[in-house]
């Protein structure tokens, strides 16, 4: 710890200003210490700014899809996350709210793909009642 403490002082050992100094620099050595551990632990983990908008962008594809209706659990999983997910990033907890944004993200997907694939069951029924029609038609014209 002396060498971190200026000549001048050092030389002169007895000076009530070399003791304030002997005092002050644990304590204040400690503090920025404590403040750089602090620093790195919020620089550990970057904000997921990015990982939000994805899933954002995710939640509201799913419901121009049409999820609110066709997949309405999962839509609200993943609103739900989402919205956690923001309340996280609010507090600065910023793995919470990456992890709780991917989760959304991965609701949403589900909920785009379950819209799509009852809108795609729906267009094969229509497309196959139509055949039928259609061939009810032909067989009554060939008689």
């Amino acid at each position: 710890m002396m060498n971190n403490v200026p000549l001048k002082l050092a030389a002169h050992p007895a000076t009530p200003q070399a003791a304030a100094v002997r005092r002050t620099l644990p304590w204040l050595s400690g503090a920025l210490l404590v403040a750089a551990a602090l620093q790195m632990g919020c620089a550990s983990v970057p904000a997921p700014t990015e990982q939000i908008a994805v899933s954002t962008a995710a939640v509201a594809s799913a419901e121009r899809a049409g999820a609110v209706a066709l997949a309405p659990t999962e839509m609200a999983m993943a609103r739900d996350k989402l919205a956690r997910a923001n309340a996280s990033m609010v507090e600065e907890k910023f793995e919470r709210a990456r992890m709780l944004a991917e989760a959304a993200q991965v609701d949403a997907r589900l909920a785009e793909a379950k819209a799509r694939n009852v809108q795609a069951a729906k267009a094969a029924t229509e497309l196959r009642e139509g055949n039928r029609v259609l061939r009810q038609e032909l067989e009554r014209a060939a008689q």
